[in-house]
Formats: structure tokens, sequence, C-alpha cells
């Protein structure tokens, strides 16, 4: 969808933020140069379902320990980041977001792996050896139930599968960082940034189309909200539209969503900005490579701003 946020007002939601980020490369690197993302037109189907081991993760980053203590906070940090992450990235085209849900957003309590999945399953590797996508509603084998943000997933009524409705009333593929505020490319969301999925997500329809839009996240007054989800459907209670608390900017329109899902949309963000920065003040920055920034301050809903070398 064409939502979005370039400077990000998290506001009094920086509270609820873990440190985490997703990994984006291979391997660990200190120099700004690195392999340049590609486009690969083939989605993976070996695909292990086992967890990070913690050594593999510590590993992973592990180039970082070897810096000044001045090198590994701030934004001295996040410049050093985007090598990693950047290093040897794979991208994908929108149309194969959908398909990328089966796996990334996959429900996996109400969908389990099994042996009836096409692919080649194997319970004692807990792998697909060769993994078939769905591409349709009839196909029923690879047609997992998903994840999706904004909705309470407790209640049955909220269940929904990766190919199935994809407009207002079922999910949409929605950029937590939204394309608006840094990289809207003329032809609509490509990559790396507009289809990167470590940050575009399965998500209701109806909250990304009507409630979240362009707007900034923040904390909503609970004196003035102008929409709450729920008034839709029960399960997507805690989605609000309205205006921001006093102590941020009460003059200013925010979107506040439900609180199970705010850290993973903080990690989203943080995320976004240590992949796309120019703190090094050297790269070549487009908008499939944006400059982004988190700011704690509120953007004006229905504005546009293209990325540049200095901002």
């Amino acid at each position: 969808m064409n939502k979005g946020i370039r400077y990000l007002g998290l506001g009094a939601l920086v509270g609820v933020l873990a440190a985490s980020l997703a990994i984006g490369g291979k391997s660990p690197i200190q120099t700004n140069a690195y392999d340049a993302p590609a486009y690969s037109s083939k989605l993976p189907t070996a695909i292990t379902l086992k967890d990070t081991a913690e050594s593999d993760i510590r590993s992973y980053y592990s180039g970082l320990s070897s810096l000044e203590a001045s090198e590994r906070t701030g934004e001295n940090l996040l410049k050093n980041l985007k090598p990693i992450l950047s290093d040897g990235m794979l991208w994908y085209s929108y149309d194969n977001v959908w398909k990328i849900y089966e796996i990334t957003d996959r429900d996996w309590t109400h969908s389990p792996a099994s042996e009836d999945t096409y692919g080649g399953f194997n319970a004692e590797t807990n792998a697909y050896a060769k993994y078939e996508y769905g591409s349709s509603k009839s196909n029923s084998k690879n047609n997992p139930y998903v994840h999706a943000y904004y909705r309470d997933l407790s209640n049955q009524e909220s269940w929904i599968r990766a190919w199935d409705d994809h407009n207002a009333s079922g999910i949409n593929r929605e950029h937590i960082w939204c394309q608006s505020r840094g990289f809207k490319a003329d032809k609509g969301a490509e990559g790396p940034a507009g289809t990167d999925v470590h940050h575009l997500a399965a998500a209701d329809g109806y909250v990304n189309q009507s409630i979240h839009n362009d707007t900034p996240y923040g904390n909503v007054d609970r004196s003035h909200i102008t929409k709450d989800a729920k008034d839709k459907k029960t399960w997507l209670a805690g989605n609000l539209f309205g205006k921001a608390k006093k102590a941020f900017e009460s003059n200013k329109d925010v979107f506040e969503p439900r609180d199970e899902d705010k850290g993973d949309i903080a990690r989203a963000c943080f995320y976004m900005v240590a992949r796309y920065n120019n703190i090094s003040g050297h790269e070549t920055i487009t908008q499939y490579e944006p400059n982004l920034t988190m700011v704690d301050y509120v953007p004006d809903v229905g504005t546009r701003e293209d990325s540049s070398a200095d901002h």
C-alpha cells in the first residue's frame, strides 16, 4: 500500500522499544564498502524452521566488538550496523511479498508445518527441502493462516490466510515505515526499501487504509479519539486515531496501534534507520536506498518527503 512516514514520530512509544534488530545480510564487516543488495526473482525453497542460535547472532554482529566504544553508541552504531545489514542482502518483488508471508508471517500455532504441506517437510530436521509457494486460494495445502498486525488473534474471527482477501476487509502489505516519508518510488513499492519484509508486514486492511494510512505513530489522547477500529470489528480494539497527548503535540493527529503490536513495530522502525541511512556521509541516496531518520515530533498528516544525502 502507498502509505507512510519519512520522519517517524514515535513519541512515548519509545518506552516499549527493544534493542534487537532483524538480520538482513550475510556477514559482519567493518568498512563502508559492501556488496550491494541484489534483486532475486526466485524465492528460497530450502527453508529451515530452526531458531537461530544465540552464538550465530553474536557472531553475525561480532565485528562491532572491535570498534571503539564511541563507535558502538548513538548514530555511530547505526552507521556501523548498516554495512552488516546490507551486505549480500537479497530483495524481492512486491508481488512475491505475498508468498513470502507464508513463511515470515505464518501463524505456526494455527498452521503448523507438516508433511501435508507441499515442499517435503521433514519433522526430524524441522525443514522444508523444496517448499512450493501458494498461488491461489485453491492451493489449500500452502495457504496458511498468517499473523496480521492490528488483529487480536486470540479471537478466531480474526484469523486469515495468506491468499485470502487482500482488500480493506482482509489483509494488506503494510509498510510499517510508510513510503511517503522517504522512499516512495515512482512506480509504487520497489526494493530494496519498498519491499523489505523486515518492515513490510501482513496487516489488517481496514486499519492500514482507514486508521493508520500515512499518520505518524504516537499516543492518542483518550479524550480526543477520532477513530477506534473496534467500531469496525471488536478484535481490532486498541488501534486508535486522534490527537496526540498534550505532553507530546496535542494539535497533531497520530496513530496508536494496539499494545500487543507496539514492540514489533518499534523494532521494525529501528531496523529501518539502521539499514537505510547516510550517517557516514558518502552513500548514494535514492528512492530505493533512502536516508531515514526517527524524530520525536509529529509530522503533518498527508505530507510527503523525499530522501536526500542531507536529510
